[in-house]
């Protein structure tokens, strides 16, 4: 069965306006949005975002979209395969669904996993292996093609990588060209693991926002993973945040002001408010907005349109800062992992975020950052990985106490698998291969580049492939 594209998805690419959607008709009508979706105790939920690059097997050049070895044919198989609903628009297939989940296409043909929020990364991690195990599979129906994890595409410069043909990717790779020097790097080129997590009141959810803005760089140097970028080394340990770093200031990076003791969802709405808008949707047309705020939709409406609340979830979509609030609070500021470490990055900021004692211990640790510092270490960051340093404190031993604090908060959680294990057993590999060793993941792949790879594609492909 195809969806023609009408969805309500939440998680990210895709989202149209609802016809019957409740009109918004001054900013009052906003002001309780973001509390509505408040979980009770208990009810928290954690969600995964993985995004890949499609590859052919030999070359390690990007896949088209288009053709027996392209994108869409990826799609439409594990549609047949495995039962999911294709989505199309202007009769392509751009995406598929499942339930509650999604697979989606960035611009550049990136395959992103948005899975269903569960309670525990147990089932998180569960439900990453079947979706690698579908990829897999449809690698044996399809032909030479591979799938690797990584920050940023190791061998195709934007040139070789085609759009994915979506209307809302044509427009935004306009409006961005105009805001940042690297903006279609940052769409066709990168790839990240997002982490969605949920909170209880309006005080929970910005006081996980303030500690997330303030240790996402940190999380970002022992995640770093893009120090390859068109089949050479960059000097990066993350060219994807360097990336992100020139693409629009106005919606992407760190919100700082955030950062603050008496914030409120108000803050954060005001900052929304008055990002420029890119488009709005009515029915299948998607209409260009020019000097527009969502302030100046409420206030004045546009081409004789006004706003409704699908509107406003579709413009929260365009924003693309390290920590941003839709129904939940999403953390963006991380490399794409390869499989194994990803439910460590689930696994990092579950155990951080979801239990008040390891909140108020990681909190400790970052409570004298200042703004400027935290803007410094994360152009730093972008080179040096762990080896950056914030008033005088080496990153490498702060990441490992926020670790240490993250597994106590695992610990006190007390959610179990079948072997009765709880989820500290993700961190393994994070200290095991991180933290243990003070190499990022990029680092990793340098050494190993220069060493036993002997600079071969075809070695890193094999070691870069789920």
């Amino acid at each position: 069965m195809a969806l023609i594209i009408q969805e309500k998805k939440t998680m990210s690419t895709f989202l149209q306006a609802d016809p019957l959607s409740k009109p918004i008709h001054s900013i009052d009508d906003l002001h309780g949005y973001f509390g509505m979706f408040a979980k009770p105790v208990g009810q928290e939920r954690v969600g995964l975002e993985y995004e890949l690059f499609g590859i052919h097997a030999e070359t390690g050049e990007a896949l088209p979209y288009l053709g027996p070895l392209g994108i869409e044919a990826v799609l439409n198989e594990l549609a047949y395969e495995f039962g999911y609903e294709t989505i199309r628009e202007e009769g392509h297939t751009i995406a598929l669904q499942k339930g509650a989940t999604f697979i989606s296409l960035e611009p550049g043909g990136q395959v992103e996993l948005s899975a269903e929020p569960l309670q525990s990364v147990h089932q998180v991690k569960a439900q990453l292996d079947d979706f690698l195990f579908q990829l897999r599979t449809m690698t044996h129906f399809i032909g030479s093609i591979a799938w690797i994890a990584s920050g940023i595409h190791p061998f195709s410069d934007l040139k070789r990588i085609p759009w994915v043909p979506k209307r809302r990717y044509q427009i935004m790779a306009h409006y961005l060209s105009r805001k940042g020097k690297k903006a279609h790097d940052m769409m066709k080129r990168t790839a990240t693991n997002q982490v969605n997590l949920d909170y209880r009141s309006e005080e929970d959810a910005i006081e996980k926002m303030r500690l997330a803005l303030a240790v996402t760089p940190i999380a970002a140097a022992m995640f770093a993973h893009s120090s390859i970028s068109k089949g050479k080394l960059s000097g990066y340990r993350s060219e994807r945040l360097n990336i992100w770093r020139h693409t629009d200031p106005n919606r992407s990076g760190l919100i700082l002001d955030l950062i603050c003791e008496r914030c409120t969802f108000q803050d954060y709405l005001n900052y929304v408010l008055d990002v420029p808008m890119m488009f709005v949707v009515r029915g299948s047309k998607w209409i260009v907005t020019r000097n527009l705020t969502f302030r100046k939709f409420i206030e004045k409406g546009y081409q004789e349109l006004r706003p409704t609340q699908s509107d406003f979830e579709l413009h929260l979509s365009t924003i693309f800062t390290d920590a941003r609030f839709k129904q939940y609070l999403e953390i963006r500021g991380m490399d794409g992992q390869r499989s194994h470490l990803v439910p460590a990055v689930c696994a990092f900021w579950k155990g951080i975020l979801y239990d008040d004692e390891a909140r108020r211990m990681a909190s400790r640790i970052v409570k004298d950052f200042r703004e400027p510092q935290i803007r410094k270490l994360h152009r730093e960051v972008e080179r040096l990985g762990l080896k950056a340093k914030i008033g005088g404190q080496r990153l490498f031993d702060l990441a490992k106490e926020l670790v240490r604090i993250s597994e106590k908060g695992l610990s006190r959680q007390r959610l179990f698998n079948e072997e009765e294990r709880d989820e500290t057993i993700y961190l393994a590999p994070l200290k095991e291969e991180i933290l243990r060793t003070g190499q990022t993941p990029a680092d990793q792949v340098v050494e190993l580049w220069n060493g036993p790879f002997q600079r071969s594609r075809r070695a890193l492909i094999d070691y870069l492939k789920i």
